[in-house]
């Protein structure tokens, strides 16, 4: 059976909304004993539950929200510059909230004060609960109770390397009271470990390889009720979660490394929609002014350019731009690339002084004016606002290596790390690529949010554009 102790961290979401509850329940106490200070004005202890029915809502979400952002993943044991970037994320969301809240009616000033204090009072307790239990698991884990573990691995080699990049402060909860290869695997004597130092858990170094390999000792341990623990190894380049999911009676294994289909993804997909539709309509007027410059440009030549690019795994659509080039441009292509070579080494294109772009063409590449038809796109669900951008699809064709294709495991976007830190001024793929995945590999709403700001900036003062 399961140690007591494993069940701990599961109660952290409970005792953090007890102690919600009671930072509502006497806010309106807290407010008025600090009134004096701030210069406020005092006023009734009220009940806030029984004032308004969202309160009681904000308050049994509120654990909800944490948990999505992962506060509660590494039970406690995440660094804590990572817990209060989560706690500050849940505190802005609820401002966000009770913002709208705020502007459907009218409140009195001391509800106002209420409510500010509820927003100071409640972020301060939960990362000072989360204070708390962070020195718990870091110094007093371990102390007499440590917890029987079997290692097991390749080899022993990789079995101590695997070992020593665990966490510290992990590594001190456990007494390890053997070590196993599939060579030196031994039934009876892994048993009589097991039942004489009370095995609680089995640790698998080398990852699945291993698993499988050690899967004698794996079935061993696990009809037994022994938790096993595979640590997958660190390889640079693929960064995979793994989720355990049921089809029909059997328990499948997911390897995954795209973001996660979750509600984030949907807010995303809803938000890009949202945006999109949004910035197609105050944009209105720019399209009547670029499509007349396109026109004064080159009389002969349509204002759309339609081009087929590489959407997600690969899948082409035909991705829309405002014309910058002279008619027929693409049709020279090639001998572009043979007279005048490419500015970025491998598959992609890219020339800072190409003659068949028109004039006014460089002033709407310069301002990313010619991007904007890009938004119907987004409407369509081809795209995404914030994502790698597409290519075209000959150039995807080129790919180096098969990983480069990693790119294509997300909507591309209007905007991305390239666009905002590079553009045009990065001269290598590797650098695009390595930009691309690390947003894959790091990918949340904040992340989009905060890409998307950024991206204001850059396109304002035309950083890197050509």
């Amino acid at each position: 059976m399961t140690s007591s102790k494993a069940y701990l961290p599961r109660l952290l979401p409970l005792a953090d909304l007890v102690l919600i509850i009671l930072c509502a329940y006497y806010a309106p106490w807290i407010t008025n004993a600090v009134a004096p200070l701030l210069g406020w004005q005092q006023g009734p202890c009220f009940d806030v539950f029984t004032t308004t029915f969202i309160a009681g809502i904000a308050v049994a979400a509120a654990p909800v929200v944490l948990y999505v952002l992962g506060f509660y993943r590494r039970r406690n044991l995440q660094r804590i510059s990572t817990a209060l970037r989560q706690v500050s994320s849940f505190t802005v969301y609820y401002l966000c909230v009770i913002a709208v809240y705020q502007s459907l009616g009218e409140h009195s000033r001391h509800f106002n004060h209420v409510v500010m204090v509820c927003i100071v009072l409640v972020p301060l307790v939960i990362f000072l609960r989360y204070l708390v239990c962070h020195f718990i698991a870091l110094h007093c884990c371990g102390h007499g109770s440590l917890r029987p573990a079997i290692l097991a691995g390749m080899s022993r080699e990789n079995i101590e390397q695997g070992w020593a990049n665990t966490p510290a402060y992990w590594r001190q909860s456990f007494n390890i009271v053997a070590r196993t290869t599939p060579e030196e695997y031994d039934e009876k004597a892994i048993q009589r470990v097991i039942e004489d130092d009370h095995v609680e858990q089995l640790i698998i170094i080398d990852g699945t390889q291993s698993a499988v390999a050690n899967y004698a000792l794996y079935q061993l341990c696990a009809v037994q009720g022994i938790d096993v623990y595979v640590f997958r190894p660190l390889k640079k380049g693929v960064t995979a979660r793994v989720e355990l999911t049921e089809i029909g009676d059997s328990s499948v294994l997911v390897f995954s490394s795209t973001p996660a289909v979750s509600w984030a993804r949907l807010v995303k997909s809803v938000t890009d929609r949202l945006c999109a539709l949004l910035l197609l309509l105050l944009s209105s007027p720019l399209w009547i002014i670029v499509a007349i410059g396109i026109k004064l440009s080159d009389p002969k030549g349509p204002i759309f350019f339609r081009q087929q690019r590489s959407g997600l795994y690969g899948r082409p659509f035909s991705m829309w731009k405002f014309r910058s080039m002279y008619s027929g441009a693409d049709k020279q292509l090639d001998r572009i690339k043979k007279e005048y070579g490419n500015d970025v080494d491998g598959p992609i294109f890219k020339l800072e002084n190409d003659p068949r772009i028109f004039p006014f063409g460089h002033f709407i590449r310069k301002t990313s004016l010619d991007e904007l038809p890009q938004l119907l796109n987004i409407l369509l669900g081809d795209m995404s606002i914030v994502g790698p951008r597409p290519l075209p699809t000959y150039e995807t064709a080129q790919f180096p290596e098969i990983r480069d294709r990693r790119r294509l495991s997300v909507k591309p976007g209007l905007t991305c790390y390239w666009q905002i830190e590079d553009r045009s001024n990065a001269k290598s793929f590797d650098v695009m690529r390595e930009k691309d995945l690390k947003y894959i590999d790091n990918w949340s709403l904040w992340l989009d949010v905060k890409l998307f700001f950024r991206t204001i900036p850059a396109v304002l003062f035309g950083r890197g554009a050509k």
